[in-house]
């Protein structure tokens, strides 16, 4: 039987930065409202995602600006209007001055290397988290794989399809991409030379005040005549430590995946994306970290 306790949905980031000491300190913000010590977070608001909701919660209660890395996994809480479940991720704090924050909401954030900030938290379900940040590590690069938005069906386009454009739906999904990607700090986008998918993030590429790279080898032409050109063109860019974000098609982004992270743990991941979702590599001297999924936006 169904339970009938409401869901809050709420997202936060476990935000750490290098001490002078080199040693890596985290955030924790202490809450008035309810004196207890915890890890930046707050309530995901209408239409908003978890990795936006994430973002803003960041500098609204500790001023810092965050560059996110990999997500960190789920918290549970019981809270008065029902049962609060909370999506982390690991997030870097960048070098500038901190924000004014809300003293009524957050009136402390304390900076504390990992052991001393295990300690201070009240709840252990933050430790775990914590916990995880550790286990996943630091300066990792991500690459977005994203597949175009919805685009037009083919027997509905008359033109060549590399022309074929994004139906209403799509437009409108590209149009929302912003805020689930500017949180990865990406600094070049490249796309197919596909009309539907250099569509689908020219509005994200003008904001971001990026130029598009147009790649043929991430094209579905390319891909039927090289199987493997993708997936060379995808490894040279992981060789850098530039954040990118890399928009094409299925089957193509599936196999680059599927390459990338071997076999037996591409079986756990779903084996292909829908428009408009995407995943986001987490990447280290070469090696993938982890791998994200990410929904396309709410329109």
């Amino acid at each position: 039987m169904a339970s009938d306790t409401p869901i809050i949905r709420a997202a936060g980031a476990v935000l750490w930065r290098y001490a002078k000491n080199k040693k890596i300190e985290i955030a924790l913000v202490h809450r008035p409202q309810y004196n207890d010590w915890s890890l930046p977070k707050g309530k995901v608001e209408d239409k908003e995602s978890h990795i936006a909701c994430a973002y803003r919660e960041i500098i609204e209660e500790t001023g810092y600006t965050p560059v996110f890395g990999p997500e960190l996994g789920e918290a549970f809480y019981k809270v008065e209007e029902g049962k609060k479940v909370v999506k982390y991720w690991s997030a870097r704090a960048i070098d500038v001055p901190p924000t004014a924050i809300d003293k009524n909401e957050i009136d402390e954030v304390l900076w504390l290397e990992i052991k001393e900030a295990r300690k201070k938290l009240t709840l252990d379900d933050d430790r775990t988290i914590v916990d995880f940040f550790v286990e996943v590590g630091v300066d990792t690069t991500p690459l977005v794989l994203l597949r175009h938005a919805k685009a037009l069906k083919r027997d509905d386009w008359n033109g060549d399809d590399s022309d074929r454009p994004l139906d209403n739906l799509g437009q409108l999904q590209a149009k929302r991409l912003l805020p689930q990607f500017f949180p990865y700090n990406i600094s070049e986008v490249h796309s197919s030379d596909a009309y539907r998918c250099m569509q689908t993030v020219e509005d994200l590429s003008r904001a971001l005040n990026l130029n598009m790279i147009i790649a043929l080898d991430l094209s579905e032409d390319a891909f039927s005549k090289d199987k493997e050109a993708a997936l060379d063109y995808v490894s040279s860019l992981m060789v850098d430590t530039k954040n990118v974000l890399i928009c094409s098609h299925n089957p193509i982004l599936p196999k680059v995946l599927k390459k990338l992270v071997g076999k037996k743990y591409f079986k756990e991941l779903d084996s292909k994306l829908e428009p408009a979702q995407a995943w986001v590599i987490h990447h280290k001297d070469g090696d993938v970290i982890s791998v994200d999924w990410v929904d396309a936006p709410i329109v």
